[in-house]
């Protein structure tokens, strides 16, 4: 099973800017009209490099936006124009560290994930009818699940990272039909869980596992719409 060790710094640092975007987003109630998206992503940007301590030039950042807008216009100089944008994304800056309190740190499942996955890993049978020949997948298809959770931001913000990470596992071992030792029936699981997390209960599994299935079928519903209408 691959431990918190071999996340590379790079993943950690694409991981704080995805989160800095969701959580923006979450917190402004964000609907597509109401912001320009471009300038909150390049600020989620900028913050998120402030926050690691990895310095990215305002200038590459702004151009980069900028040519993402107008792939055929070239590079911005310095000019009104520059200045303009970049006074922008400065002030966008000072909106979003007010509506996050200067509250930066938030505790992700994504750590916790990792850890439980670890440790039950080490008694975990995986049973002969199981597609899972590899931890190394158990974990990919975890992590998939965490970040599909993100597509409703309350998620995350309603449950404790602990029992979200919890669930997911417990969703997974139901999915591919995982083994853990000592475990007869579905009631026995919240032993394990419970030593994990001594707040977990039955209600909190059921309600974040139908919070994780109404996604997948917004998103399978949203699918077979947009099928429908490329179809006519």
């Amino acid at each position: 099973m691959t431990s918190l060790s071999s996340v590379t710094n790079e993943e950690k640092k694409r991981y704080v800017i995805i989160s800095y975007m969701f959580e923006c987003a979450a917190k402004l109630r964000l609907k597509e009209t109401d912001f320009d998206q471009y300038t909150l992503a390049a600020t989620a940007l900028s913050l998120a490099s402030k926050y690691e301590e990895e310095h990215v030039k305002i200038r590459d950042l702004i151009n980069v936006t900028y040519r993402t807008l107008h792939p055929d216009r070239p590079y911005l100089r310095i000019s009104n124009e520059y200045h303009r944008l970049r006074n922008t994304l400065v002030d966008c800056e000072l909106f979003l560290i007010r509506i996050h309190g200067f509250h930066f740190q938030f505790n992700h499942p994504n750590k916790y994930l990792l850890h439980y996955l670890d440790t039950l890993s080490r008694w975990m049978l995986i049973t002969p009818s199981t597609p899972i020949k590899t931890s190394r997948n158990l974990i990919d298809i975890a992590m998939s699940i965490l970040q599909d959770t993100y597509y409703d931001f309350t998620l995350i913000k309603d449950f404790a990272p602990q029992h979200v990470a919890i669930a997911i596992i417990y969703l997974l071992i139901k999915t591919y039909n995982l083994e853990i030792p000592g475990m007869t029936n579905d009631d026995e699981h919240i032993n394990w869980m419970k030593v994990f997390s001594s707040t977990m209960t039955n209600d909190i599994l059921v309600d974040i596992i139908t919070r994780i299935n109404t996604v997948y079928k917004y998103v399978e519903r949203t699918l077979e719409q947009s099928m429908e209408t490329k179809a006519d």
